[in-house]
C-alpha cells in the first residue's frame, strides 16, 4: 500500500549492515535485497527475513520510504544513495496555514457552487481554515482534521471530499448518533442527496436500498454520499461490496474511536507454527478495527480522511498508530509493534508487550504535520461570545436526599457492590465505582439545580441540563413541570424536552433541532453522552448547567463544546459540585493535575502535538488516582 501513495525509492549497493533493523529505527518503511545466487535468477525479498548467506549475496538494497519519514531515514543510511520520487512527494509536505491553500480551496468551492455541486451561499460562510483544507487535500491522498469541538470539521470534511469525490462517491463512517448530523448537513451545504444505511430493525417500509440509491445517483449525475454507523461497521461493509460500492474518499469521524491496535490474533497451527486470524469479541463478532482496516484497503480510494477533535483519547501514543494506519497504510508500519517500539518506549514485560509510555515524540509530531490540519481554539472561536464558567460548591446543608440507585438496591448497596468488583483491578470495574458515587452525589443535588433551571426558564432562557442517568433525567423533568405548575411564581408550562440512551437516535436528533429552533423559554435535560456530539443546536443555550460531574479531563471539554460551536450565543455554565461528597474528591484530584476547575475550563484548549499527548495523563493512572483517595 505504501507505494500507492507519495513516497521516495532508496537505492544502496549490496547490503549494508545498518539495513537489517531499519524497519523498527523507522516504522513504515519497508527494505527489500536483491539476491543474486551463484546459479540462477536474481530475486527480491524483505532483508528482515534473510538469512546470513542470503545477505552475503544481496547485490541491491532497495527501500520503499513514506514522505513524511524521508528525514529520519536520510539521518541511517546517508546521502551516498540514490533517491528517486514516486507518485510527487515533492508536491506533500508539512501542512501549514498557508494563504495560497486557502486562496486555492476558496476558487475550487466556488467552482463547486457554479457546478451546483454545493449550494450558493457557501464559499462565502467559509473560514480560511475550513478553505486552506480544500486547497490541501488536492496534492495529498490523507488529512487528519484535529479541529475543537464546534468548529466546522463536517463541512470542511465534506467539501474536501467532494472536490475529489469523482468517480466513486464518498462514504462517511461515523458514529451512529451523528448518522443524522451528516444526513441533514449535506442536504444544507449541498446539493448531494446523501444515503443513510439504517440497521434492519430501523428502517422502515419505503427504505430505499444501497443499489437503489447508488442507480439513482448515477442517472442523475451526481456523486453518491453514503453515511455509515461506525458501531455496526463490520455488519455494513460486506453490504457496500454487495451493492457494487466504491467510494473515492472515505472520512473517519471522530476517528480516534478506532484507537484499538488489536486486529489480528495469534494462532497456533497443527505444525506447531504459530499463524494469525482476524480477532473476534466474545460474541464471535469480528473487532471493530478490522472492519475499519477493510474500508481503509478499498482499492478505489484516493482520499481518506479522519476527524476528531481529542486525536489521543486516553493520553497515549499507542492510540495513534491504528487512526494513522486508516489514513496512510502501512505508511507507519505495517506491525505495530514497530511503531510502538520507537513511540511509546514499549518493551516486552511478563504478560506481553508493555506500549503505556512515549518516546520520541518531537520526531513523532514533525511526521504527523504531514497529514494532520491543527486548528486551535483560539483561531476557530476566537469571535464566538465566551462561555462563562462558574463552579458552584454546595453546601451539605442545601443537598436533598439521593433517590434509589435502581428499584431493588439503594446507592451505599450499590457503592458497596461497585467497590468490592474495583478492588479485583478490572479497569471497567473501577469505572463503575467512580461513576456510582458521582451519580450519586448528583442526584443530592436535584433540589437547588431545579432551582436553578426554574430561575433560567423564567428569565425566558434557553437551558440545558446535563445529569448522571436516564432516571433523573425523566424523574427531574416530571419535578420540573410540577413545580413550574404551582406556587406564586407559576408560570405557562414551557417545552420540556428529555433525552437519554433509552431514546431512539432519531427522537433526540429532532429534540436538537426543536431545541436550535425555538426561541425560549424552553429546557432539554439530558445525559451528557447522548446529545450534541457533532450536532449543532446546542450553542442556542443561555445557561447550561453540569449537574453530573464528569471524571474524564476528555468528557469536560467535549461536554463544554457541546455550546461552543459557531453560530453560538454567550453561555453561562454551572458546574455544580455537591460539597461532603464524592463530587469533592473528583475535583480534588483534576485541580492537582490541571489546575482549577473554572480556569481548566475557560482556558484555550489543549494544542499542540505534545500537549495532546502529555497533557491529559495517562487516564489509567488518574483512573487509580481517583480509586486511590476514594478508599482511603
Amino acid at each position: 500500500m505504501i507505494w500507492e501513495r507519495p513516497h521516495w525509492v532508496y537505492r544502496l549497493a549490496g547490503c549494508p549492515a545498518n539495513v537489517e533493523y531499519l524497519e523498527w529505527h523507522v516504522p513504515g518503511v519497508l527494505v527489500y535485497g536483491y539476491v543474486q545466487p551463484r546459479s540462477g535468477r536474481r530475486y527480491r525479498m524483505r532483508v528482515e527475513k534473510m538469512r546470513p548467506d542470503q545477505r552475503e549475496l544481496c547485490a541491491e538494497t532497495e527501500i520503499i520510504c513514506p514522505v513524511h519519514a524521508a528525514e529520519l531515514l536520510d539521518q541511517y543510511v546517508g546521502e551516498d544513495v540514490l533517491r528517486q520520487a514516486k507518485h510527487s512527494p515533492m508536491d506533500v509536505v508539512p501542512i501549514k496555514e498557508e494563504a495560497s491553500a486557502a486562496y486555492i480551496g476558496r476558487g475550487l468551492v466556488s467552482s463547486m457552487a457554479d457546478a451546483g455541486l454545493v449550494k450558493p451561499h457557501v464559499p462565502g460562510m467559509l473560514t480560511d481554515y475550513q478553505a486552506a483544507n480544500v486547497g490541501w487535500v488536492q496534492h495529498r491522498p490523507y488529512l487528519l482534521d484535529v479541529f475543537p469541538c464546534g468548529a466546522g470539521k463536517t463541512l470542511s470534511s465534506m467539501l474536501c471530499a467532494l472536490s475529489k469525490a469523482r468517480p466513486g462517491g464518498v462514504l462517511v463512517v461515523c458514529p451512529a448518533k451523528a448518522r443524522h448530523v451528516w444526513w441533514s448537513q449535506v442536504q444544507e451545504y449541498t446539493n448531494v442527496e446523501p444515503h443513510r444505511m439504517l440497521p434492519e430493525g430501523a428502517q422502515r417500509k419505503d427504505y430505499e436500498s444501497l443499489a437503489a440509491y447508488l442507480q439513482r445517483q448515477q442517472q442523475v449525475g451526481m456523486p453518491p454520499f453514503v453515511v455509515v454507523g461506525l458501531e455496526a461497521l463490520n455488519l455494513y461493509v460486506p453490504k457496500l461490496h454487495e451493492a457494487g460500492f466504491a467510494p473515492s474518499v472515505v472520512i473517519y469521524d471522530e476517528i480516534h474511536e478506532f484507537g484499538n491496535m488489536r486486529r489480528w490474533a495469534a494462532v497456533v497451527q497443527k505444525s506447531g507454527d504459530v499463524g494469525f486470524e482476524r480477532k473476534k469479541t466474545k460474541n464471535g463478532n469480528e473487532v471493530r478495527a478490522l472492519a475499519a482496516y477493510d474500508v481503509s484497503r478499498m482499492k478505489s480510494l484516493n482520499l481518506r480522511i479522519g476527524l476528531t477533535a481529542t486525536p489521543l483519547d486516553d493520553g497515549r501514543p499507542r492510540r495513534l498508530w491504528s487512526p494513522l494506519d486508516l489514513l496512510d497504510p502501512g505508511g507507519w508500519a505495517f506491525s505495530y509493534r514497530k511503531f510502538a517500539s520507537r513511540y511509546t518506549a514499549a518493551y516486552k514485560g511478563d504478560y506481553g508487550l508493555v506500549d503505556k509510555g512515549s518516546s520520541n515524540l518531537d520526531e513523532l509530531r514533525s511526521r504527523a504535520n504531514y497529514l494532520m490540519h491543527e486548528v486551535t481554539h483560539e483561531e476557530s472561536h476566537g469571535q464566538l461570545p465566551p462561555t462563562r464558567v462558574q463552579v458552584i460548591y454546595l453546601p451539605k446543608d442545601q443537598l436533598n436526599r439521593a433517590e434509589r440507585f435502581s428499584d431493588d438496591q439503594t446507592f451505599g448497596a450499590a457503592t458497596r457492590a461497585a467497590a468490592k468488583a474495583a478492588a479485583r483491578g478490572g479497569r471497567y470495574d473501577k469505572e463503575q465505582s467512580v461513576e456510582i458515587r458521582l451519580m450519586e452525589a448528583c442526584s443530592r443535588k436535584r433540589r437547588y439545580v431545579l432551582d436553578e433551571v426554574k430561575q433560567g426558564l423564567r428569565g425566558k432562557g434557553k437551558v440545558a441540563l446535563f445529569t448522571g442517568r436516564r432516571v433523573e433525567a425523566e424523574v427531574w423533568a416530571t419535578k420540573l413541570k410540577k413545580e413550574l405548575s404551582q406556587g406564586d411564581l407559576q408560570m405557562a408550562a414551557p417545552q420540556i424536552w428529555v433525552a437519554h440512551g433509552g431514546v431512539p437516535e432519531a427522537e433526540r436528533d429532532a429534540m436538537i433541532d426543536a431545541y436550535a429552533q425555538h426561541p425560549g423559554p424552553c429546557c432539554l435535560i439530558a445525559t451528557g453522552q447522548s446529545v450534541g456530539t457533532s450536532k449543532d443546536g446546542m450553542q442556542t443555550t443561555s445557561l447550561a448547567i453540569f449537574a453530573m460531574l464528569p471524571w474524564r479531563p476528555g468528557d469536560f471539554e467535549q461536554w463544554k463544546g457541546r455550546f461552543d460551536r459557531l453560530g453560538g450565543s454567550a453561555t453561562l455554565l454551572k458546574v455544580v459540585v455537591a460539597e461532603g461528597t464524592y463530587d469533592e474528591t473528583i475535583v480534588q484530584v483534576l485541580v492537582e493535575k490541571f489546575g482549577t476547575v473554572d480556569a481548566f475550563l475557560e482556558s484555550a484548549h489543549l494544542t499542540g502535538l505534545d500537549e495532546k499527548l502529555l497533557g491529559l495523563e495517562d487516564e489509567d493512572a488518574l483512573l487509580d488516582s481517583i480509586m486511590d483517595k476514594l478508599t482511603a
